[in-house]
């Protein structure tokens, strides 16, 4: 390779960050509603069966315009799963740090487990967003039949625990 044709593979920082906050986007915000409203018994399964991370990796890096191999190997969502109770189930994902608006830190997906399908459950996609003015906030967001739902200001410390109750809380509150 000579240096012409390396520097035809170089982008711009501009570019790598306008890319990253699209990848970002596309799997909090459009994807990953997707499969909870459309595939939730897959995700469910690859849950269970601990193949969960590999498929979202997969998701994740589609989401790319760029071929980010290295990047993408140590900066990707992490997800993760607990048995609140008996009767609700909680699979959350942990998200690369957000940098711009409306990048998420966090997104929880809430259900109700009974003896129907599992596509049958009620359940709920929650994401903590970052927001940006002349100051950094954090905001409660949902996602419903592909409906953005702003829920208001996150009004605690955006910690996943903090986030977690308060899904789990308002989950309670709409369908116990």
């Amino acid at each position: 390779m000579d240096i012409s044709e390396y520097f035809k593979g170089l982008i711009s920082n501009q570019q790598f960050s306008e890319n990253l906050n699209q990848q970002h986007y596309n799997f909090a915000h459009q994807l990953m509603p997707y499969v909870v409203e459309n595939n939730f018994p897959d995700l469910l399964n690859r849950v269970l069966n601990e193949s969960a991370q590999n498929w979202l990796l997969q998701i994740w890096n589609k989401c790319s315009d760029l071929e980010i191999p290295s990047y993408t190997a140590l900066v990707h969502p992490i997800c993760s799963s607990i048995n609140r109770s008996e009767d609700i189930g909680l699979i959350y994902i942990t998200m690369p740090a957000p940098r711009v608006s409306p990048e998420v830190a966090y997104i929880a997906i809430v259900f109700k487990i009974n003896n129907n399908s599992p596509s049958d459950w009620l359940r709920s996609y929650f994401t903590l967003e970052l927001g940006l003015t002349t100051s950094a906030y954090w905001t409660l967001g949902e996602w419903n039949k592909s409906n953005h739902i702003n829920l208001g200001e996150f009004m605690y410390e955006p910690t996943l625990n903090n986030f977690l109750v308060t899904v789990m809380t308002e989950f309670k509150r709409r369908w116990s």
